[in-house]
């Protein structure tokens, strides 16, 4: 059931609309919120509490009208099957949640231990095919068959490819490029093109799959510097990315036509990068974003991917803004969660919460 009025708290949903501006929905913690994701109908919000003190990253999970939110703890998986022999395990890292489709309703995320072994984890469940080395940056097809990630289990940092169906099967590894890391996968909508980021020390530049079968790769472009944090377009048509290729000193938000000779379209200048990459609204017209600007607050803004001059700021009456998600709600308005660290008018200012807002 995709996000509605009715899921979320009626107080938060008057005043949003009333006042304007977005509404607090976590608690407060000693640490920052971070990281919102919503689930892919809406339903459901993951989000991250950062520790720096304790030096710990907490994963939440939070249905919007129901209840306080829970806190997701990674759990080992017994020798019997994927929901059973499971023992707790003590973490000091839960995070990079990624949602499986609405019909799976459910999340893999990144979790370490005491030990400092970091592996991918099933919500509910145990870890999905561990390994000595790091796994995560999970990414779940939107079909529910496949979950890609970057795993260090040869040492540099490729890309390996789940299948949900055959959960307890050994991944298969999608990428060889010689000196470099993958990161950051990414699917197209229709599930058949996987984008990334290949790491190297000339910098990092955007790859995709296309045929996943065949595990072939190409670079997408040619900048210099760093390209980063792809995200396709609704559509699958275009691909937005953050890059520093005209200023090192500052990322840029780029757009990208697939299949296209012409070169990316410069969107905006000196934005914050996002934890899943630049974030489009379910229409495709515009990506909502952050601008890199603490005399003004870093605002929020809105720009339309088509005619770059034409952008608009939303007023959250957030300031110190961050991570941002968005999520489509069944009145036909795009619902924001993003991190901040208050509201204009707040008299303290600690810990960012998550706070929730339509967009206009």
């Amino acid at each position: 059931m995709p996000l509605s009025f009715a899921l979320l708290p009626s107080v938060l949903v008057a005043t949003a609309l009333a006042q304007g501006g977005a509404r607090p929905v976590t608690p407060t913690y000693e640490g920052n919120c971070q990281s919102p994701t919503w689930s892919r109908n809406g339903a459901r919000l993951a989000y991250e509490v950062n520790d720096h003190l304790r030096k710990t990253i907490e994963l939440y999970v939070y249905t919007p009208g129901a209840g306080e939110p829970r806190r997701v703890r990674p759990v080992s998986r017994g020798s019997s099957g994927l929901t059973a022999g499971f023992q707790a395990r003590t973490e000091q890292v839960a995070h990079e949640a990624s949602w499986g489709p609405s019909f799976v309703d459910r999340f893999v995320y990144s979790a370490t231990d005491s030990a400092r072994d970091q592996d991918l984890y099933l919500d509910g469940a145990g870890a999905l095919s561990p390994s000595p080395g790091a796994d995560g940056g999970a990414a779940w097809s939107p079909d529910g068959r496949w979950i890609a990630f970057t795993s260090a289990r040869t040492g540099q940092g490729d890309l390996y490819l789940l299948d949900a169906h055959q959960i307890d099967q050994p991944p298969r590894r999608l990428t060889t490029i010689a000196d470099g890391s993958e990161l950051f996968p990414t699917w197209s909508p229709d599930g058949t093109r996987l984008a990334f980021v290949a790491h190297s020390e000339q910098g990092d530049g955007l790859w995709l799959i296309e045929e996943l079968g065949q595990g072939l790769s190409r670079r997408l472009l040619s900048l210099g510097h760093t390209q980063t944090r792809p995200s396709f377009s609704p559509d699958g048509a275009r691909l937005a990315f953050y890059s520093n290729h005209l200023q090192p000193d500052r990322f840029d938000l780029h757009v990208l036509t697939l299949g296209s000779a012409e070169a990316p379209v410069l969107l905006a200048e000196g934005v914050e990068l996002n934890h899943r990459g630049p974030t489009w609204t379910p229409d495709g017209k515009q990506i909502v974003y952050v601008q890199d600007h603490k005399d003004a607050f870093d605002p929020i803004w809105s720009v339309n991917t088509r005619d770059p001059a034409d952008r608009a700021l939303l007023a959250t009456g957030t300031v110190g803004n961050g991570d941002l998600d968005i999520a489509l709600g069944t009145d036909g308005k795009a619902w924001l969660a993003v991190s901040a660290q208050g509201k204009v008018d707040d008299a303290v200012r600690e810990f960012k919460r998550i706070y929730v807002m339509p967009l206009p």
